[in-house]
């Protein structure tokens, strides 16, 4: 029996159908993605390191904001005042048509003198001290009061003075190097040892620093029970020592 054209298209469509239906009945399992998880482990946290109540370098002189800007300006000011009488007046006298003999020389040395005289007093000048702490005495007043009454002998201290332009210079140093003395019409009032020191230093380094003057009487840092101590410590180790005057 022949196979006509239209019974082959409806065998085709049945075929469709047939299949549509089956495949819409089919059920997709869809498996669930396993996606790993951040493992984190947990380390125990540091405590959080405890802030130290008083610095490594302790504050415990300071001479006054009032006196320390007094004393740098008057450095500078007799450095202007040398420099204009020898450098515009002196020649002015020595180049006058009629000089008198000693007028260029006495006009030069009032510039010279002043500031020859200002800087033998003001170089000992201390502007601040500074006392340095281990760690034990930092977190404590009571344990930091009690290392400064009982010193050790490697205790060290910073003393902050200037130099001939008014620029601060920190000299560092153990307690036990200082003794008290009475030098430069009563402006110094501590000295040091410094043969040693400047025996290492190179021949164009300025010697170090071997006077000293604190003249602020009670000092209000810490209210000047610290420096107090120090200063009492310096006095017992001279008696101790021995130690005389240059």
């Amino acid at each position: 029996m022949p196979i006509t054209p239209a019974l082959s298209r409806g065998a085709f469509r049945s075929f469709n159908a047939s299949f549509l239906l089956r495949k819409s009945n089919l059920r997709v399992l869809k498996l669930p993605v396993l996606r790993p998880r951040n493992i984190t482990t947990s380390t125990p946290r540091k405590p959080p390191a405890r802030k130290s109540l008083f610095p490594e370098r302790l504050l415990v002189y300071h001479a006054g904001t009032g006196r320390t800007v007094f004393v740098g300006s008057l450095k500078i000011t007799t450095i202007f005042i040398c420099s204009f009488f020898c450098i515009f007046v002196g020649p002015t006298f020595f180049n006058a048509e009629d000089p008198a003999p000693m007028a260029a020389s006495i006009v030069v040395l009032s510039g010279i003198v002043p500031m020859v005289f200002v800087m033998y007093i003001s170089r000992p000048f201390v502007n601040f001290i500074h006392l340095r702490l281990p760690p034990f005495a930092r977190n404590s007043r009571e344990i930091m009061m009690r290392y400064s009454k009982n010193l050790p002998k490697d205790a060290e201290i910073d003393i902050t003075t200037m130099n001939l332009l008014g620029k601060a210079q920190v000299a560092r140093m153990k307690v036990t190097d200082l003794y008290p003395v009475r030098e430069r019409f009563g402006m110094v009032n501590y000295a040091r040892d410094t043969k040693e020191i400047n025996s290492k230093r190179k021949w164009w380094m300025p010697p170090a620093i071997r006077q000293f003057g604190v003249h602020s009487g009670r000092s209000r840092i810490m209210g000047g029970e610290v420096w107090d101590n120090i200063a009492m410590a310096i006095s017992r180790n001279a008696r101790l020592n021995n130690v005389k005057k240059p």
